[in-house]
């Protein structure tokens, strides 16, 4: 399911026709509000010609408009806390947010939006990036669009967040008194899908991950030419994911794949069966050390 915000249609139907792809009403709603702006945009541009394609572009951005209304209107601003990449502007934003009385939520919500991108490699690595996910990424996109600010320094930043930021945000959840009583119980929102399979996998006792591959692969998976609208959605954890078999071209070989998104999600990840097992390996190594006595 590899829909874009960014795929630009060439005539009104066309546009009506992607629109009703998108499952929800706010991804629905991402996708009109950005072709109307990139319309708009080429209206602005072409002011001085005439001509049928901008009568086009009238209808189109007229149909947007009108969708949105039908869809209950966009919000005010996509993103409702502030959007920080690093500890000196987390910082720098802080004393505003205690004053307003949102620190809490705002570090909850920081926390609960990034997530380590290991399934987008072709080898999994163990000191891999934080970034946020796809939905904060194109929402500030389009915040971006619409506030006539730049995009790409703030989208590189938030693809590449350091771990001593990441850390920054648990330890205000830990030391901070202000912040939350009592102290919050670790969850998943900082995993992957399949990373919380594994460990839920490694908790009930399996200790080989061919077995634990078997069963997303040939279980839970469905048939790699099942139609997107009739996948199963499953739950790991906190996660609502729908699976799919594939084959995945690595740089040796061809191997067996999961292909996976989030439910919401507009892009699928995918990880190998070599991958799986490299990620088992290392959950289980990490699970073992935590169990062995200081």
């Amino acid at each position: 399911m590899n829909k874009s915000l960014t795929f630009i249609p060439l005539n009104l139907a066309d546009f009506k026709k992607y629109t009703q792809t998108f499952r929800t009403k706010l991804e629905q709603i991402e996708y009109l509000v950005e072709n109307k702006l990139v319309v708009q945009n080429e209206l602005e541009q072409n002011k001085n010609i005439g001509g049928n394609n901008n009568a086009l572009m009238l209808e189109m951005v007229d149909y947007a408009e009108n969708e949105i209304k039908k869809l209950g209107g966009k919000p005010e601003k996509w993103i409702e806390y502030p959007l920080v990449t690093n500890v000196h502007d987390f910082n720098a934003r802080k004393e505003s947010m205690k004053d307003e009385g949102r620190l809490l939520e705002w570090v909850k919500w920081l926390l609960n939006n990034v997530e380590p991108p290991v399934e987008e490699n072709e080898g999994i690595k163990k000191d891999l990036g934080w970034s946020y996910n796809d939905r904060v990424l194109r929402q500030a996109k389009l915040d971006c669009i619409e506030q006539g600010k730049e995009y790409v320094e703030l989208k590189w930043d938030a693809l590449n967040l350091d771990d001593d930021f990441v850390d920054h945000l648990e330890r205000q959840l830990k030391t901070n008194t202000d912040l939350l009583t009592p102290k919050p119980k670790r969850n998943f929102s900082r995993s992957s899908p399949i990373s919380i399979f594994i460990n839920k996998q490694i908790s009930n006792g399996q200790v080989e991950w061919q077995k634990a591959w078997t069963e997303i692969s040939e279980y839970l998976a469905d048939k790699k030419n099942t139609k997107t609208e009739n996948l199963k959605l499953h739950n790991f954890g906190e996660k609502d994911v729908y699976l799919r078999r594939k084959m995945k071209q690595t740089s040796n070989k061809l191997d067996h794949a999961i292909e996976y998104y989030e439910d919401g999600a507009l892009t699928t990840k995918t990880v190998t069966r070599q991958d799986f097992g490299r990620m088992f390996r290392h959950a289980k190594e990490k699970s073992e050390s935590s169990e062995t006595p200081q």
